[in-house]
């Protein structure tokens, strides 16, 4: 009992410490992001506060399909895993089962990367 309590211990010690690594990537993107923009031309600001809008409405369920449409020239390899939502410590990055994060990958038209 007692190993499984120390196993316990560590993946969740380790999922927050991933946590706080991504809450940090995204509020140092979010401040180069806002450093950047009033640089842009009119048109192209529009543009990137639209992505960025968009990607923060980003459902788990979007980025499984994403994940999948990434995945699928490698799919004669392994096949994908898919994304659920994370356990317990992950529950603040999620609401609504939305995403509060936007990663740069999501930006383009209407929010959408290159796929």
């Amino acid at each position: 009992m007692q190993r499984h309590y120390v196993m316990y211990y560590e993946m969740s010690y380790g999922l927050n410490i991933e946590m706080h690594k991504q809450a940090e990537i995204v509020k140092r993107l979010s401040g180069i992001c806002a450093q950047i923009i009033p640089f842009l031309t009119q048109e192209h600001q529009q543009q990137v506060l639209q992505a960025i809008e968009r990607a923060k409405q980003v459902t788990v369920g979007e980025l499984n399909s994403l994940i999948g449409q990434q995945l699928q020239p490698l799919s004669h390899h392994a096949p994908p895993v898919p994304l659920t939502p994370r356990p317990e410590p992950f529950i603040p990055l999620l609401s609504g089962q939305q995403l509060h994060t936007f990663p740069c990958c999501m930006w383009g038209p209407m929010g959408r990367g290159p796929w």
